[in-house]
């Protein structure tokens, strides 16, 4: 799974109730939550705010760090 411009504006465009359900399940398969990394998942202003401004080389970053959890997760 990549994260692109174009997933983090499918995402943008979700309604709350909707983006919030969504984070919730991949937080819970993840085996994290959102106080893990200081994020408040009732703010979804905040959330919408950082999802809008990530750049490229963000989406960048997140996509290595997800194949990295990915691979440490198939040992």
């Amino acid at each position: 799974m990549q994260i692109d411009k174009r997933t983090l504006q499918a995402l943008l465009a979700m309604n709350d109730e909707q983006l919030s359900a969504l984070l919730a399940k991949i937080a819970k398969e993840a085996g994290i939550s959102a106080a893990d990394f200081g994020a408040n998942p009732n703010d979804l202003n905040g959330i919408r705010q950082a999802l809008g401004a990530a750049t490229e080389e963000d989406l960048k970053r997140l996509n290595a760090l997800y194949a990295d959890y990915r691979k440490k997760r198939r040992l």
